[in-house]
C-alpha cells in the first residue's frame, strides 16, 4: 500500500514537471529582457512619435505571467494598466509606448485595454508596442477604436 502511494505521488510529480517544462522553455525562448536604455532606443528608432509616455509592464516569470494573463482574460484584472492608459491619453501628446519582455502578457494587456473603448473613441491616440511583431488581433482592435498602432519587434 505504501509503495502504491509513493508510486502515485511520483506519477503526479512527473506530470507536474512535464506540464511546467514547456512553460519554462517558452519563457526562455520568447522573453527578450531589454534594459531601459534598449527599450528607449527601440522606441525612438521605431515609434512614429518621439514625444511619448513609456510604460513598462513587469514580467515575473512564466508561471506568474501565465497567472496574470489568466486574470486579465477571465476577470479584466490588468494590474492597473487600463487606468494608467486612460490617464496618459487624457493629456497631450496622446502617444503611449508599451513594453513587456513577455509578448503574450503584453498582447493580453493591450487587447483588454482596447476592449474598454467604443468604436473610434481613441482617434488621435498613438500606441507603439515595443518587443512584439505585428499582431492581427491588436491591429483590428486598434482600427475599431480609431487608435494608430505601431509594432517595434
Amino acid at each position: 500500500m505504501v509503495k502504491e502511494n509513493q508510486g502515485a505521488k511520483m506519477k503526479k510529480i512527473k506530470l507536474i514537471l512535464v506540464a511546467l517544462v514547456p512553460l519554462v522553455f517558452q519563457a526562455c525562448v520568447t522573453n527578450k529582457n531589454l534594459s531601459s536604455d534598449e527599450v528607449l532606443n527601440k522606441a525612438i528608432g521605431g515609434c512614429p512619435n518621439h514625444q511619448m509616455t513609456l510604460i513598462t509592464l513587469p514580467s515575473r516569470g512564466a508561471i506568474a505571467d501565465a497567472m496574470a494573463i489568466s486574470a486579465i482574460k477571465a476577470a479584466g484584472n490588468d494590474g492597473g494598466f487600463s487606468e494608467d492608459f486612460s490617464r496618459v491619453i487624457s493629456s497631450e501628446p496622446k502617444n503611449i509606448t508599451v513594453y513587456c519582455s513577455n509578448p503574450q502578457k503584453l498582447e493580453a494587456t493591450i487587447s483588454h485595454t482596447f476592449t474598454l473603448y467604443k468604436e473610434n473613441s481613441l482617434k488621435g491616440v498613438s500606441v507603439c508596442i515595443v518587443g512584439m511583431s505585428k499582431n492581427k488581433e491588436l491591429t483590428d482592435e486598434a482600427r475599431r477604436t480609431g487608435a494608430a498602432i505601431t509594432f517595434v519587434p
